[in-house]
């Protein structure tokens, strides 16, 4: 079976798979999903750092089900992350992807209460993607699917860190016959760092309310009343209070830096592959179309090159026009062509033209300038951080050294044929 013809297919589909046995029969499904519909077709393995200690079976069986949905047409990708269906959205939200498959996991319901299952957390935070959950263990018959709605209220969330909040009090409870009260609070904080690296903000907050008035209600003199004989543990409540709300912050910058570098490390993968697709293709035609898309979901974002015709006008060349320059074509063309006539970046953010919703650079190669691309950014602040700006240039040079080749090559013909 062969997915729809990628330049046909507008719409796109993401397959999640895993090490389950059912999981070939979701690849199947979803092949045939896109097949029907035209679709382009990616499917995604999540690496968490759970999974090294999982069987090397299962392991090895989410390899196979990567290789049969890139053998039914797919588009394989296998991502780091410790939490799956975060990836997988973010893995979605770059591609542009309109609709995810996955697989009905099988999972206690107790389990799902405490921590949440995979596929609900998935629903819950996919806003407005469809999300399809198929059931049943074969992909040729049989097979039935349904669709979620997502949840306003993160509960698995909020779950995780009340699990993580009674067994801190437990483990309190069997420590205060031996241990100082401050051993113990150190127990809670515990518990509220692990809340925060799990589960986020909201929850860890929660927790360490909790974890506050249960300390006093249980542990302080006299217990079991909120009322305190010693004035010293209002401070100690008070403190304790301000360190947990200090290490939730602080979990909550360490997951923001963490999904950075993760996104730092997808556009470097990227690159590679942009790399990769303009080293096998000829044309100047199929050069400019691999940029367009590669650069376009990288940064979510809408991209056409202009280059210059037989009168030196700058003509679109790939890409939609009317996605990008939507207002005032007439100026937006002149910031154009000062970023084809000076050879440097212009348009938002930038010294030249910095109020102007889209960014220009020129398709540069040493001192000779092709053509420009045009950026109208999906999150416009991205890309005036320096590190996205960069990105976006030497994108477009990869792009603009291809497109000199291309031409170099055909003078060559030319200049062979010209000699007969």
């Amino acid at each position: 079976m062969a997915m729809a013809d990628s330049k046909v297919a507008t719409d796109k589909f993401l397959v999640c798979v895993g090490g389950r046995l059912s999981d070939s029969g979701v690849v199947r499904y979803a092949a045939r999903k896109a097949e029907g519909a035209r679709a382009r077709l990616f499917a995604i393995h999540v690496e968490t750092p759970g999974e090294v200690l999982s069987a090397q079976e299962s392991r090895d069986r989410a390899i196979d089900h990567l290789r049969l949905a890139e053998e039914l047409g797919a588009e394989t990708a296998t991502l780091a992350g410790r939490n799956v269906a975060e990836e997988a959205i973010r893995f979605a939200r770059e591609k542009g992807i309109s609709r995810i498959i996955a697989g009905k996991p099988g999972r206690s319901r107790l389990k799902s209460i405490f921590s949440g299952s995979t596929l609900e957390r998935l629903v819950r935070i996919s806003g407005d993607l469809d999300v399809e959950i198929v059931s049943g263990d074969s992909g040729e018959a049989g097979r039935t699917s349904y669709t979620i709605r997502s949840q306003a209220f993160p509960w698995s969330d909020y779950g995780a860190g009340l699990l993580f909040f009674v067994l801190a009090t437990g483990l309190c409870l069997l420590m205060y016959p031996h241990f100082h009260l401050s051993n113990l609070i150190m127990v809670y904080l515990l518990a509220v760092m692990v809340t925060a690296i799990e589960a986020g903000r909201g929850p860890s907050l929660v927790v360490s309310l909790f974890s506050v008035l249960t300390f006093d209600f249980l542990f302080v003199p006299p217990r079991f009343s909120f009322t305190v004989d010693d004035a010293q543990y209002i401070v100690t409540f008070l403190v304790m209070f301000a360190v947990a709300l200090a290490i939730s912050h602080l979990a909550s910058l360490l997951r923001a830096q963490t999904r950075t570098a993760r996104l730092q490390e997808r556009q470097a993968a990227a690159m590679h592959g942009l790399s990769r697709q303009l080293a096998c293709s000829r044309g100047v035609e199929n050069i400019i179309s691999i940029g367009v898309e590669y650069i376009s979901e990288i940064f979510d974002s809408h991209l056409i090159v202009l280059l210059p015709d037989s009168a030196g006008k700058l003509k679109t060349a790939g890409g939609d026009p009317s996605a990008v320059l939507q207002n005032d074509i007439v100026r937006q063309l002149e910031i154009a062509r000062k970023a084809f006539e000076s050879g440097k970046t212009t348009g938002w953010g930038t010294d030249c033209s910095p109020e102007n919703e889209i960014l220009y650079a020129p398709l540069q190669v040493a001192d000779l300038t092709i053509g420009v691309a045009a950026l109208r950014p999906g999150e416009p602040k991205r890309l005036l951080l320096a590190d996205q700006r960069m990105l976006f240039e030497s994108l477009v040079k990869q792009v603009a050294l291809s497109l000199e080749v291309e031409y170099m090559a055909e003078k060559g013909v030319q200049l062979q044929l010209s000699a007969f």
